[in-house]
């Protein structure tokens, strides 16, 4: 069930040119894994709000967190917010990955960019299930700090691997190539841009593997009313944010 309601910033941190996090206190419905939230601060001159996955949910504390990177002018302006200003928060919004991760098993969780957060949460939800974290960055980190930092609970999985196109502290390349054994897992779940996912997708197909994706796209309502996030997918159009996020990868269709 989502609701939308005006919080003040907790914190505004930045962690590289790359990536910031923003915290909130939500003592509403709790986040799944996977959901999201419509973000729209009250100062602002973008009309729309930015659907950003969530990073981690602190039950105890009912901090909110989201990884976002910056990318247009949106995430920037969401960048240079100061703590005690006012955002628009309307969440959680979607599906979970719970609704398809099997019970017990090994899952390979595959992100680029701030793609990694909607599966750092599912390893901080999911302490004990055997996930391998495999994430693609085009710049590499500076400092190991950063790099804890972006991966948030995703570095508590069993194995990760990251990689960098500048190779910067990584290993050098993009990450669907770094997942060497498919095989081996009971399912794959992957969550970046839409050229990552579509190579993701054919790998899986190739091996029989399932997979599910989460899809990044621009959203105006987030409630499946304005229709401006379809998606295609092999049994016709979807809504992202009330179909999706989260989608089986065999039946999207990219156009990348």
């Amino acid at each position: 069930m989502s609701i939308s309601i005006i919080c003040e910033l907790v914190n505004n941190t930045s962690i590289s040119d790359d990536f910031f996090i923003l915290q909130f206190i939500w003592d509403h419905h709790a986040p799944k894994a996977g959901q999201f939230f419509m973000i729209k601060p009250l100062r602002t001159s973008v009309f729309l709000p930015r659907p950003i996955g969530v990073f981690d949910f602190n039950h105890e504390q009912k901090l909110l967190k989201f990884l976002i990177a910056r990318k247009g002018k949106g995430t920037q302006e969401l960048s240079r917010l100061n703590a005690g200003e006012k955002v628009q928060l309307t969440g959680p919004v979607g599906n979970c990955w719970a609704d398809f991760l099997p019970e017990s098993g090994s899952a390979a969780l595959v992100g680029g960019s701030a793609g990694v957060a909607p599966l750092a949460a599912l390893v901080a939800e999911k302490p004990h299930y055997q996930f391998h974290f495999f994430a693609g960055f085009r710049h590499g980190f500076r400092e190991k700090e950063q790099e804890d930092m972006v991966l948030g609970g995703g570095a508590r999985a069993g194995k990760v691997v990251i990689t960098a196109e500048d190779g910067k502290n990584a290993l050098i390349g993009k990450i669907v190539d770094f997942i060497f054994d498919p095989q081996k897992f009971d399912i794959i779940l992957g969550c970046g841009p839409m050229a990552m996912l579509n190579a993701l997708k054919h790998k899986c197909e190739s091996y029989n593997i399932p997979c599910f994706v989460s899809l990044e796209t621009r959203m105006a309502c987030g409630v499946g009313v304005c229709r401006g996030c379809s998606i295609q997918l092999e049994s016709g159009a979807k809504c992202c944010c009330k179909d999706g996020p989260i989608f089986p990868a065999k039946e999207v269709i990219f156009n990348v």
